[in-house]
């Protein structure tokens, strides 16, 4: 039943963003408080063919209620996940909202915020617990993580560190927190 359930996601996915590959992971969020809101978010196994061009629209397609809203909202991505696609549902928003009030909305920018935890802590856990399948992800949207962490002058790179994994030898990778762990005690930074 769960099988039928994971497969049903991957085919609707498959369906709703004209990808031929399944995700390479699926978030799925039901949150309740000050902010309401059901997201299904997808990370791709692959780049789509514009996305390092100026054509490419990042953003989550965004309803209130099961009525869209907006087809792609890139407020609610940061630029380091811009590659993650999805629905997010609330229905704390209002149908008549207009792009410049949903700009500034702080229903938004919580429902952002959150999201960002997610997609940040399901990478960090596929980074420990299928490190192949992370260095796969990482081949195709590494250089959007290591622009995310240099981008706004640093901003954003204490919270982008850890998924981050460089080139150690020819065939091996390591995080920073790896490298640092293993390097002897007189070394220094």
């Amino acid at each position: 039943d769960r099988r039928q359930r994971q497969m049903c996601i991957r085919d609707s996915y498959k369906e709703k963003f004209k990808d031929t590959e399944d995700p390479v992971s699926v978030i799925r969020v039901n949150a309740e408080g000050t902010v309401s809101y059901r997201a299904m978010l997808f990370v791709p196994a692959k780049a789509p063919y514009d996305y390092y061009t100026r054509d490419y629209v990042p953003g989550l397609r965004l309803y209130s209620n099961g009525v869209m809203i907006m087809e792609k909202c890139p407020d609610l991505l940061p630029e380091c996940f811009r590659f993650v696609r999805g629905i997010v549902d609330s229905p704390d928003l209002s149908l008549n909202i207009s792009r410049e009030m949903l700009q500034h909305d702080r229903q938004l920018r919580i429902i952002a915020q959150n999201l960002n935890k997610r997609i940040k802590n399901e990478l960090i856990k596929m980074l420990e617990n299928d490190r192949p399948k992370y260095e796969q992800f990482y081949k195709n949207y590494g250089r959007q993580l290591r622009y995310g962490a240099v981008a706004n002058y640093g901003q954003n790179i204490e919270s982008l560190r850890d998924l981050l994994i460089y080139n150690v030898s020819e065939d091996k990778t390591a995080t920073l927190r790896e490298y640092t762990d293993r390097m002897p005690a007189e070394q220094k930074f």
